[in-house]
């Protein structure tokens, strides 16, 4: 199943668990869940599945110069090396993990298909009650009272339009800067920095961590499997 075919779903303990993984780029304790539009089945004034997100600082996400909101999500993920299907499945899987202690471990799956499968799987563990579909509203609605005034939508206000304008802009003038003073392979030009070096030797530690965190808990799991069948 190709990412744009799966349902918008929501998990809000899915994204307060992701809000406490470390920042994808700094490797501090995230501020926010980003969801990813490129690539997932997200549009215009339509919010990406829940289980199509990143943790970020609010740096690298809304406020710093080049913060995903301010440089586009196509330019940010190639500036900071970030594959987001690799990263949707690493975190579901971390969270199958210590959530419900499922570990994935099928082979000569496409990304598209384990992605697939980890979220039938995270699905699964949810209430029923949150998977009942939505009752079809009725068609016959409440007429509005025509004497109130109706209030003007944000994406019509004046101060709207400059944002977005000025967006544009200071996003065309970063890809030109960068487009110039980086060289012809976008992912060298971070190399050697020292906060780049820093976060990327964290990352490290932390996956090497979680790797070993990962076998003592399967382990732990195997041997209590072991003494489950001996006993019975």
């Amino acid at each position: 199943m190709i990412l744009s075919k799966h349902k918008q779903h929501r998990n809000s303990k899915y994204l307060d668990w992701l809000r406490s993984r470390p920042c994808v780029v700094s490797g501090q304790k995230a501020e926010c869940a980003h969801h990813i539009r490129l690539g997932t089945n997200g549009a215009t004034s339509l919010k990406p599945s829940d289980y199509f997100c990143i943790p970020l600082l609010h740096e690298f996400h809304t406020t710093g110069s080049m913060a995903l909101h301010i440089v586009g999500e196509e330019t940010f993920l190639a500036h900071f090396k970030l594959d987001a299907q690799a990263l949707f499945i690493k975190y579901l899987k971390e969270y199958l993990i210590e959530k419900h202690e499922i570990y994935y471990m099928l082979e000569g799956r496409t990304r598209e298909e384990t992605i697939a499968d980890l979220i039938g799987l995270i699905e699964n563990k949810l209430p029923k009650m949150s998977k009942v579909s939505k009752k079809a509203k009725p068609k016959t609605k409440a007429k509005a009272d025509e004497s109130s005034p109706k209030p003007p939508s944000i994406t019509e206000s004046e101060y709207y339009q400059k944002a977005k304008e000025l967006k544009k802009q200071r996003d065309k003038e970063l890809r030109k800067q960068l487009k110039q003073n980086s060289p012809k392979t976008p992912a060298r030009s971070l190399k050697g920095q020292e906060h780049y070096e820093k976060a990327k030797e964290k990352r490290r530690q932390m996956e090497k961590d979680l790797r070993k965190k990962l076998k003592e808990r399967q382990k732990q799991h195997q041997l209590a499997l072991k003494e489950k069948i001996s006993r019975s």
